[in-house]
């Protein structure tokens, strides 16, 4: 009888391929429901989108593909082409995301990523990837 020794390589880890589409507002909230300063004020998935009668606000804002990394964290592709440029120039240019308060995230994006292990993004500074169409922060 013959011996077979096969060495099969590891299989890579699988995730969920789950993307959710949303707005992210830039800032800090004030007291008029508006978004000044750094950091992210607000994430607004696209079902809430069609729930906002007050959508007009005078916030900095790019769209965002939002999904979860290996390790369970928020991880946001923020696309060139869903940004104004002044708004890409003022946020993505030193490749630091500035978070100077945590942003609680709403029950309806933990329940459209299901993986996702945190319930807020910390406050604090977090590197931003640089890529051909676009910038990725992972929180």
């Amino acid at each position: 009888m013959t011996d077979y020794n096969i060495s099969l390589p590891a299989t890579p880890k699988t995730r969920s391929v789950s993307e959710v589409k949303a707005d992210v507002e830039f800032g800090i909230m004030q007291a008029n429901g508006d978004c000044v300063g750094i950091g992210i004020c607000r994430i607004i998935t696209t079902h809430q989108l069609h729930q906002s009668k007050n959508r007009r606000r005078k916030c900095a804002h790019a769209l965002a593909l939002l999904s979860v990394s290996d390790k369970g964290r928020l991880e946001i592709f923020f696309p060139r082409g869903g940004m104004l440029p002044c708004t890409e120039r003022a946020f993505f240019r030193a490749l630091v995301f500035a978070m100077p308060r945590p942003v609680f995230l709403s029950e309806e994006l933990r329940k459209a990523l299901p993986t996702l292990q945190q319930t807020d993004l910390s406050a604090g500074l977090y590197p931003i990837r640089a890529e051909k169409s676009g910038y990725r922060v992972v929180f």
